[in-house]
């Protein structure tokens, strides 16, 4: 029997199974397609990412650093959490007892590069006194007698930048200051241990009471 003859003879049944064979590879074909769908994973949108993360960035605790000055036992630059108040860095750096605390509102939050003065008592008659302030503001003119260091209300830091006037001079200078009170006159300077007539002529141009 040549190839023809049994083409013919069994054609029927080749038809069948081509027909059966082209099916069976559609449905194949179709299954692999499919199992390819259901492992291709979930696009996720990167731009909600990056809002959470910048969202969790913007809440996390931020610190501020404050200046303390005036009548308070420890001056200086503090750092503290972004939330604090007024009243934590006063605690921190112990009012004295010669401090007029009625005209500072402790229960403010601090902010970043805020000075708080603590002015002594009887100090409030002058006008020139910044008792709170932020670094983008001040309460000083910018006169000559501004530039002057305030004796009653330096602290040690603005004290020792006077020509002769060194730590421990500096520190004698608060402490007559919180035991007998603001100085009236300059010249009341030189009643301080350490500070005589040429002392006080070097310094005399750079210090005011006011």
């Amino acid at each position: 029997m040549d190839i023809r003859s049994f083409f013919e003879q069994y054609r029927a049944y080749l038809i069948s199974a081509g027909i059966i064979t082209v099916v069976l590879v559609f449905l194949l074909l179709k299954l692999f397609q499919g199992q390819e769908v259901e492992e291709t994973p979930f696009p996720i949108d990167t731009s909600v990412v990056e809002e959470t993360t910048e969202d969790l960035e913007e809440t996390l605790p931020t610190t501020v650093f404050v200046e303390v000055k005036g009548a308070v036992n420890a001056p200086g630059v503090y750092e503290l959490p972004g939330d604090a108040r007024i009243k934590n860095v006063l605690d921190i750096a112990a009012v004295s007892k010669n401090a007029d605390l009625l005209t500072v509102n402790q229960s403010l939050k601090l902010k970043d590069e805020m000075v708080i003065y603590v002015p002594f008592k009887g100090e409030l008659d002058s006008k020139e006194i910044p008792y709170l302030t932020t670094g983008d503001s001040t309460n000083l003119e910018g006169s000559e007698e501004s530039s002057k260091v305030n004796i009653n209300t330096a602290d040690v830091s603005e004290l020792t930048t006077l020509n002769g006037i060194g730590e421990k001079k500096a520190q004698a200078i608060i402490e007559y200051r919180e035991e007998f009170g603001l100085f009236s006159k300059v010249e009341d300077l030189m009643n301080i241990s350490g500070i005589g007539e040429k002392t006080f002529e070097n310094l005399q141009a750079d210090i005011t009471i006011n």
